[in-house]
């Protein structure tokens, strides 16, 4: 006789938490799951990674270990690059935030007196403008015997924005990824350039590759999935159930419905001009602030937050701008990383008061926060949003 779908769905339910509980007990013994780099949001903060990043490719980084770590980087990424381009391993210079006209910065750069190679990263602040076109072509004043384009390293590898890359072609950048490219990397490292006598390096690469995979969204609990997957598939019944349970348990989307909707609505009593805007693969409520020259973004998830420079150079008031800056800084629990045209404050990546949920409740505490407290989170908004207005 079939079981009915409530039934089976209970079922299921049990059989999962047992599953999960049993791992988080052993976990807990093991100690296995604690991970510093993701204690302290480094891997979401795109300063303190290219410094990490960095140092491991630096022949005189911290590590000690020389330079097999610039050598595994440059095996993984020389493949992308036109013609034989080889670098100088024993001489290479590894520079972070590398001074260029207008005080304009690229996040990580290598020298070896005979190529520059520019490298941007992006987590989760977007392009400025010219951005990428600016970089390639003063990496072309350094390359005068070579054509050496920009490396931009993103999360899953997407290409520049057209305003970044306005003016060059695809031969100007080589699109890059934490979720291939740096792993591959960093697996290299730790299991093939990394003697087994330096156990901190060890556990620090490990820690690291964890941090890494968690923020492209692969999963570090594989064994206990495995044994969730084969629990849900034993059946037809159990699949059935899982699937009524996963169409009810979509938080992220639900959580994107109220903040496009009803936060959207009570933000736009207080700034009618306010508007909700998919862009770039974020969606984010976007603030006009001081006289519509500078844009407020939020977006849903709270995971990028920053102030959008609308203004033409010759018109930007950098005093204001700096006070903006440590203003925006001082109503959130994020940091402040200001770079050219856009001020990006990163730190737990959370709303406030859900910086320590659980990753996998994330969504449902934000989606009740954004239902049963709507017009606190849009307060939250306005307050600063109007606080941005006053500065000049």
């Amino acid at each position: 006789m079939e079981q009915p779908l409530e039934t089976n769905a209970a079922r299921l339910l049990d059989g999962v938490t047992g599953i999960i509980k049993r791992y988080e007990a052993q976990w807990q013994k093991t100690g296995e799951k604690y991970n510093l780099f993701k204690v302290a949001g480094i891997a979401h903060k795109e300063v303190i990674m290219c410094r990490v990043l960095a140092d491991l490719m630096n022949p005189q980084g911290t590590h000690g270990q020389g330079n097999p770590y610039l050598k595994a980087f440059w095996g993984t990424m020389a493949s992308k690059l036109p013609g034989s381009l080889t670098l100088n391993f024993e001489h290479t210079r590894v520079t972070t935030e590398y001074v260029i006209d207008e005080n304009r910065r690229i996040d990580i750069a290598l020298e070896d007196g005979n190529i520059f190679v520019p490298i941007e990263v992006k987590i989760w602040a977007g392009d400025q403008p010219k951005q990428v076109r600016d970089y390639f072509e003063f990496a072309k004043t350094k390359n005068r015997n070579n054509h050496i384009p920009v490396l931009y390293l993103t999360v899953d590898g997407h290409e520049p924005s057209d305003a970044s890359k306005a003016g060059i072609g695809k031969d100007g950048y080589v699109p890059l990824s934490f979720k291939n490219d740096i792993l591959a990397w960093l697996e290299v490292c730790a299991q093939e350039n990394t003697a087994e006598t330096a156990v901190p390096i060890q556990e620090n690469l490990r820690q690291l590759i964890a941090a890494v995979k968690s923020l492209c969204g692969k999963s570090e609990d594989a064994e206990m999935e495995d044994a969730i997957f084969k629990q849900i598939t034993k059946d037809d019944d159990s699949v059935r159930a899982a699937l009524a349970i996963s169409g009810a348990l979509d938080f992220d989307n639900k959580a994107l419905d109220a903040f496009k909707g009803p936060i959207t609505t009570l933000v736009q009593k207080a700034f009618p001009d306010a508007v909700y805007t998919p862009a770039d693969g974020w969606y984010m409520l976007q603030v006009p602030v001081n006289g519509g020259n500078y844009l407020l973004d939020v977006n849903y998830d709270w995971k990028s937050f920053d102030v959008e420079v609308c203004v033409e150079e010759k018109e930007r008031n950098r005093q204001a701008e700096e006070r903006m800056a440590k203003e925006m800084a001082a109503r959130t629990n994020h940091q402040n990383e200001k770079s050219d045209g856009i001020f990006a404050l990163y730190g737990t990546n959370r709303y406030p008061g859900l910086e320590t949920v659980d990753e996998a409740l994330y969504f449902y505490r934000l989606w009740k926060e954004y239902t049963e407290h709507s017009q606190e989170v849009a307060d939250r908004i306005i307050g600063i949003a109007k606080a941005l207005e006053s500065v000049n």
